[in-house]
This record gives structure tokens, sequence and C-alpha cells, in this order.
């Protein structure tokens, strides 16, 4: 435990490789994740540090207040849009530690805030607390005009808040993705709103945990090519169930 304890990254198969190496015990992953679990630890995806300076933090805190009066209702009409990336042999963005209960923003068990690493595929996609919408693969920065605005005029109608829906994405003032002038005038005459989220601030949306299930349902399947990848990441972001969806959405508002 004084391993784990130390480094929270260490997977149960490396450390019944070093038990087998150092004290010629042999023991199976699985029993090395039974004993770390009797000690309270859970396997968990290691949350992203965020870069929070002063500014930043009080971008956050004003973010967090200016949100506190919003009912559930708010947030039933918001669309969640992000992107991510996801490779072939797993997601390179996505890394486990072990934890107790509520120690997940224990530095120990933070990773660095590092943009995407090369390979895989990026795609985006959008949801809302009445289901799910679009899964695109970007080849391209999604600043093309014609992506945005065309997943706009669709998914609004398809989830039922055409006329008074919100558009949530991370980072909307910091990220020059979303930044682009083009982009700009594209909300402006295509959103009723956009909310202004605060600068590095991955966490506070809740795409990411929609991310996650993702990974979880794809990583299930053998995949071996970027075509691969691309058909069941399709596959799986289309079987996300609406009662997932509208959890989601509901647990996000109670986080205010």
């Amino acid at each position: 435990m004084h391993k784990i304890r130390k480094n929270p990254r260490l997977s149960a198969v490396k450390l019944a490789a070093e038990l087998e190496k150092k004290f010629a015990i042999k023991v199976s992953p699985e029993t090395v994740r039974r004993v770390i679990r009797s000690y309270e630890y859970n396997s968990r995806v290691a949350r992203r540090k965020c870069f929070v300076n002063e500014g930043t933090r009080k971008v956050r805190l004003d973010f967090a207040k200016s949100m506190l009066d919003k009912d559930i209702s708010f947030w039933e009409s918001v669309i969640f849009v992000d992107e991510s990336k996801f490779n072939i042999f797993g997601s390179d963005g996505r890394i486990g530690v072990w934890r107790k209960p509520n120690e997940e923003l224990n530095p120990k068990n933070l990773l660095p805030t590092v943009e995407h690493g090369g390979g895989g595929i990026m795609v985006c996609g959008c949801f809302a607390a009445s289901g799910m919408e679009n899964l695109v693969s970007l080849k391209i920065i999604w600043t093309n005009i014609s992506i945005l605005k065309e997943n706009l005029k669709i998914c609004a109608p398809k989830l039922g808040i055409q006329s008074t829906f919100k558009l949530y994405q991370d980072n909307a003032y910091n990220n020059a993705k979303h930044t682009a002038l083009n982009v700009h005038l594209c909300l402006q005459y295509n959103c009723p709103k956009v909310i202004k989220t605060p600068p590095y601030s991955s966490d506070l949306n809740p795409i990411e945990n929609v991310w996650h299930e993702l990974e979880k349902r794809t990583r299930k399947h053998d995949i071996s090519s970027k075509k691969q990848l691309k058909a069941v990441l399709t596959e799986e972001w289309s079987k996300i169930e609406h009662s997932y969806t509208k959890k989601t959405s509901s647990n996000h508002a109670k986080t205010y």
C-alpha cells in the first residue's frame, strides 16, 4: 500500500509483476485489486489539474455565483458542446488512479493540464437533458463555420429546444477555436444565448462525464484501426440512453 499512496497511478498488473520479481510471490492482478480495495481505495479516472491563477480563480467564482439561481429547467434547455480525442488503443487523455472517496482533488490524484497528444481521432459532440445528438469526426479545426452552423440547425429542433436553447462550450472565451470571428458571428445569429464559461474549466462541463462513459463503452470492443474506432464511437454514442443524459444534466444543476 505504500507504493499506491506514493504513486496512485500504478496499475494492478504492474504491482503484481513487481511482487513476483522482488519477492517471488505470484499473485493475479485481480488479487492485487481486491487487497487495494480492502483499504478503501478505488480505481477512478484522474481529473485534470485546472490551470487556476488569481485571475482565473475570480472568474470561476463569479461564474459559479451567476449560476446559483438557475434551476433544473434552465439547464434542461442547455446544449453542452465539446471536442475530445480517442485513440485506437485507449485514450491518452484518461488515466486511472487509486484513491479513496472524496480525494479526487488531492494533488497526487490530478493530472497536469495538457493539450491533446498525437494520433487517434478527434470528435465533436453535443448533448442536452433530452438526449444525444451528432458526433462529428474532426479532420480540420472546428472553426470551420459549416460544422458549427449546420449542427446547431439540426440538433436544437431534434432536442426539442429550438427557440430557447443555450450553448455551453468549454473555455468559450479563452480558446482560439471558440473565439474566432466567424464562430462568434455564427453563434450571434444562430444561438438564442451563449453561456460564457471561465477559461481552463473543463471540469465544469458535464460533457466530460459523457466522454468518460463513451470511453468505457468503446473499450469493450476490439479495435485495430481508425475506421473501426470511428464506427464504434458513432455506434456507442447513439446508444447512450435518455435517462443518462437527463441524470447528467440534473446532477450538473446541483453542483452550484
